[in-house]
């Protein structure tokens, strides 16, 4: 990997981390999920500087180009934080719409009560009126 890409990579990277940071910060992006993106970055700011290890990984997988293989490492992580967030909306969805049912069972007791209340007073007032 040449020196150029490098640098490239490495100073991407470093930025990506800091506005990762900025984010969770400012509470735009919860811990637990941001935690996943900035181990992504670390990772490959630590295979960008350390192209030995790197030309390692890509040798033992049989991939030509070191630089081929970081950027194959950082979809491959990706995709896993991806799949991650997947689970969580489903789950939160499963949860919202538990939550619709709910509401919409209180609305309708709510309402329920509501006419009958209204039925009860319409009766008191016409026994009221007959004695």
């Amino acid at each position: 990997m040449s020196l150029r890409i490098q640098i490239f990579v490495i100073i991407c990277m470093v930025i990506i981390l800091l506005n990762i940071f900025r984010l969770m910060s400012k509470k735009k992006i919860d811990y637990k999920y941001g935690l996943g993106w900035v181990l992504v970055d670390i990772v490959i700011i630590i295979l960008a500087a350390c192209p030995r290890i790197l030309g390692y990984i890509a040798s033992i997988t049989g991939v030509v180009a070191p630089v081929n293989m970081l950027f194959f490492l950082g979809f491959i992580l990706s995709l896993a934080i991806i799949f991650s967030l997947s689970m969580t909306i489903s789950k939160l969805q499963d949860k919202v719409n538990r939550l619709s049912q709910e509401i919409a069972i209180m609305k309708k007791d709510a309402y329920d009560r509501a006419a009958k209340g209204n039925t009860d007073k319409t009766s008191n007032k016409v026994e009221g009126e007959n004695r």
